[in-house]
C-alpha cells in the first residue's frame, strides 16, 4: 500500500545508515573481520524496519486510518494476492475454452478490485465481503471445478456436480461485479458532483453573458 518512492527512499536511507555504521566501526573500533559485517547488516535491517514503521504511520494518518486498521487492510490485501496467485494457477488445469474465459474474467475482476483498494485503502470497508468471502470462495470453487473436469469419469453425478459448480461460479462472478461497482461507487458519485458543479458554473457564466448584453 506504500508507493514505489517510499520503497526506494526506505532502502536508500537504510543503505546510507548501514554504510555509515560500517565506516564508523572500521575506523573507531577493532571488532574483527566477522563482527563488522554483522553490525552493518543488522543496522541495515533495523533501520529499514524503523523507516517502514514511520512510513506506515504517516500513510495511515494521511488516510485517516488507525495503525491497526491500516495493518488489517494490508494483511487482507496480501491474502487476496495469495488467492489471486492460486486462481492464476488454474489456467493450466482447465480443459475448455468456456472455463478458461470464466477464470480469466474472474482473475481480471479480482485484480482490479485489489488494485483499487491498494491505491485507496479506505475503500476496503465498501468491499469487505470480497476479501473475506467472495474471492476465497471463488478460488475454492474453481479448484473443485478444475479437479472434476480432470477426472475421466462419466455419469450423471459428475455431470450434475460440474453444472452446479459452473452455475455457482457464474453467480459468484456477478457478485464480484457488484463488489467492483461498490469499490467505484464513491468515485462515480464524486464525478457526478463535479459534473453538476461544472454545469452550474457554465449556466452562471451564460447568464452573466446574457445579462451583460
Amino acid at each position: 500500500m506504500l508507493s514505489t518512492m517510499n520503497f526506494l527512499n526506505r532502502h536508500g536511507l537504510s543503505l546510507i545508515i548501514s554504510f555509515a555504521v560500517f565506516v564508523i566501526t572500521v575506523i573507531n573500533f577493532d571488532l574483527g573481520i566477522f563482527i563488522v559485517p554483522l553490525l552493518t547488516i543488522a543496522s541495515y535491517y533495523a533501520s529499514n524496519k524503523g523507516i517502514l514503521a514511520l512510513q506506515k504511520s504517516k500513510r495511515s494518518k494521511t488516510l485517516g486510518l488507525t495503525r491497526s486498521e491500516y495493518n488489517h487492510i494490508e494483511h487482507h490485501i496480501k491474502l487476496a494476492k495469495s488467492d489471486l496467485a492460486l486462481l492464476m494457477q488454474q489456467y493450466v488445469r482447465v480443459r475448455s475454452v468456456r472455463s478458461f474465459k470464466l477464470i480469466n474474467e474472474m482473475n481480471k475482476l479480482a485484480k482490479r478490485i485489489i488494485g483499487i483498494v491498494q491505491t485507496n485503502p479506505q475503500k476496503f470497508y465498501a468491499v469487505e465481503d470480497f476479501f473475506y468471502s467472495h474471492l476465497p470462495s471463488a478460488v475454492q470453487l474453481i479448484d473443485k471445478y478444475t479437479l472434476l473436469t480432470k477426472e475421466q469419469v462419466g455419469g450423471t453425478e459428475i455431470h450434475l456436480a460440474l453444472e452446479e459448480t459452473r452455475k455457482t461460479l457464474k453467480d459468484l462472478y456477478a457478485t464480484m461485479e457488484d463488489d467492483l461497482k461498490l469499490a467505484l461507487s464513491s468515485d462515480i458519485e464524486h464525478l457526478k458532483l463535479e459534473l453538476d458543479f461544472a454545469k452550474l458554473e457554465n449556466k452562471k457564466r451564460k447568464d452573466r453573458l446574457i445579462g451583460g448584453e
